[in-house]
């Protein structure tokens, strides 16, 4: 994808994704001067795990993460923890974030809301986060048999970042 090497390669590029090595955005935004790229991969979390993972050129750009305790507008969907946010969400806080301009979110996220309360209004129901549900004693799935993914959750319960 030589289009896609050209923009990972460019160091005014971002890439937005948690991790040991990535940095808050908010230290990045305070210290840009000039207009940034950011990547944001989309997909489920392990689909844009296995994304970022299995692409080299995703090393080359600054790895950049939220650090916020903001929890999703997506409650008709089940996150893995309340911190979680979706695609669209992350978008409307990095924008806002980079451009210090907090109507940013509120405009991009008003069809999310819109979207939510319409669903609920017709049968949906609120989906509380994993995490929330294991801690509350409400998960009612049969817990895995994969030992790596039932750390996941015993760690999702004791408040430990995964």
């Amino acid at each position: 994808y030589p289009e896609l090497a050209t923009v990972c390669r460019n160091p005014n590029t971002l890439i937005l994704y948690p991790g040991a090595e990535a940095t808050n955005l908010e230290e990045v935004a305070v210290m840009s001067s000039s207009p940034c790229v950011m990547i944001i991969i989309d997909g489920t979390w392990s689909q844009a795990k296995d994304i970022f993972y299995k692409n080299s050129l995703f090393r080359l750009p600054r790895q950049v993460q939220l650090k916020t305790s903001y929890s999703s507008q997506y409650v008709i969907r089940t996150q893995p923890t309340n911190t979680c946010l979706s695609t669209l969400e992350c978008a409307a806080v990095a924008l806002t974030i980079m451009e210090k301009n907090k109507s940013i979110q509120e405009t991009i996220l008003h069809p999310l809301q819109a979207l939510c309360s319409f669903q609920l209004q017709h049968g949906a129901q609120i989906h509380h986060s994993k995490e929330h549900l294991l801690k509350n004693g409400l998960y009612d799935k049969p817990m895995p048999k994969n030992k790596r993914k039932l750390r996941r959750m015993e760690l999702l319960v004791n408040n430990v970042k995964i």
